[in-house]
């Protein structure tokens, strides 16, 4: 019975695939999450299709994760976060983007497969391939905390220009004030990092779904939750 479930939650999910524009699946959450699209909230589970400028709020001790629909860039929200996610085809890629008002973000990157932006008050960080942590305070001051690969940070007040590696951290201030140094303990806390340690160790169910390119060939793409 379980079997013939999931059975008929995959040919759903595949329908919804050919037949609507989604950009992203919801991959995970627990607590208390909202998802907005345009002036209705949406009823939700794991596997969700997200649509452009759909916008996802968190709550007190909550957490989400959602990925892409080319499988190459997973984005997961910490507690009291909010974030619209945008996507756009480019040719044969899908050019990504999430536009974070205030809280916690963790983005994870693969090469190869289009551009990625993080959208804050203060700044446009684009990535290629990489990994790291953005936080946005209510005042807008922005911080980057690169784990792995590199970020260009656009600083939107004075058009400036910082390149963020790996093991460093960037705070733009509400102002465009940049300060780079290597990254302390401090910038991420024991909950945060716990997460992530969790996600990554726990062992990820994948689904295979039919999807139509751009030319209209059916092709298989794999998805992890």
């Amino acid at each position: 019975m379980k079997k013939l479930i999931l059975v008929c939650l995959i040919a759903i999910l595949a329908l919804s695939l050919l037949n609507a524009n989604a950009i992203a699946t919801l991959a995970a959450y627990k607590g208390k999450l909202s998802i907005q699209r345009g002036s209705s909230q949406l009823k939700y589970k794991n596997g969700e299709l997200l649509m452009n400028k759909d916008l996802l709020k968190t709550g007190d001790e909550s957490f989400a994760a959602y990925k892409y629909a080319d499988a190459s860039t997973t984005v997961k929200m910490f507690a009291n976060s909010i974030a619209t996610l945008s996507a756009s085809k480019n040719g044969k890629q899908l050019d990504k983007s999430v536009d974070i008002k205030q809280g916690k973000v963790h983005s994870s990157i693969q090469k190869g497969k289009g551009s990625f932006q993080v959208i804050t008050p203060t700044t446009v960080a684009s990535v290629k391939g990489t990994e790291f942590f953005t936080q946005v305070e209510d005042n807008g001051r922005s911080t980057f905390v690169v784990s792995d690969g590199e970020v260009e940070v656009r600083i939107l007040a004075t058009d400036e220009v910082a390149r963020v590696g790996k093991g460093k951290t960037a705070i733009i201030s509400p102002s465009g004030e940049l300060l780079l140094r290597d990254t302390m303990s401090g910038d991420l806390s024991q909950i945060e990092e716990a997460e992530l340690e969790a996600e990554g160790s726990a062992e990820p169910r994948k689904i295979r779904i039919p999807m139509l390119d751009e030319f209209g060939n059916l092709k298989y793409i794999e998805i992890s939750y």
